[in-house]
């Protein structure tokens, strides 16, 4: 495909009103993205790098489509001086394009379990200072560097019992936890003390989450 990441960006942004839920994508969004070139996060040669689509970075893992990126980015409500928990980080592009909006004064806590992925991560982000590669098993949250204003997940949730509950009690007050499914829904969770108010948005579908023991 003989496209750019600009005309990648612009797919993004005139589709987003057909997209889930019709709601346009921020300008700081889609700033993010025209800085964040996709192609220099993926681990292969792919003639679909710069298609609107998922595609593979090996160990049955995915750079995620670039409108579901934006789409989140969006729910995220990321601003300047934030700190971030993303679980599920794969080859960093959506840790690149957060650590963007929320600044040199902000932090992205990127966690991907997967070992070969996680160098992948850590070559990608390397000169982006105010990106934290983590090697963990994030299924159940990283409680060391909590409390977070946001925290999202990458994979889906399924194929165990997932539970929401210490992700949501890792974050600060007026925080958001956004969570997909494997197949159907995608969740919101904002916190307001300890009252937490639900959201959710249908028709996603998203790689398995990975837990267990670190490493391959």
């Amino acid at each position: 495909m003989n496209r750019t990441n600009d005309e990648l960006v612009d797919e993004v942004a005139s589709s987003a009103e057909d997209y889930i839920v019709p709601m346009k994508r921020s300008g700081a969004v889609l700033e993010a993205m025209r800085a964040v070139d996709r192609s220099l996060f993926v681990p292969f040669a792919d003639e679909r790098v710069y298609a609107d689509i998922p595609v593979p970075i090996g160990y049955g893992q995915t750079c995620s489509q670039p409108s579901m990126v934006a789409f989140m980015l969006d729910l995220l409500e990321l601003r300047p001086g934030m700190k971030v928990l993303e679980v599920g980080a794969g080859c960093g592009y959506a840790a690149a394009a957060a650590s963007l909006l929320v600044g040199r004064e902000g932090a992205v806590y990127a966690c991907e379990i997967l070992g070969p992925l996680y160098e992948l991560l850590c070559r990608n982000v390397s000169l982006r200072e105010n990106i934290i590669p983590l090697h963990a098993d994030g299924s159940s949250g990283i409680r060391e560097y909590a409390p977070y204003d946001r925290i999202f997940l990458s994979a889906g949730a399924g194929g165990f019992r997932f539970d929401e509950a210490p992700f949501a009690g890792d974050l600060s007050d007026g925080g958001i936890l956004l969570y997909p499914e494997v197949c159907g829904n995608l969740y919101r969770l904002r916190r307001d003390g300890e009252t937490f108010t639900r959201e959710l948005f249908c028709g996603v579908r998203f790689v398995p989450l990975v837990r267990g023991r670190q490493g391959g």
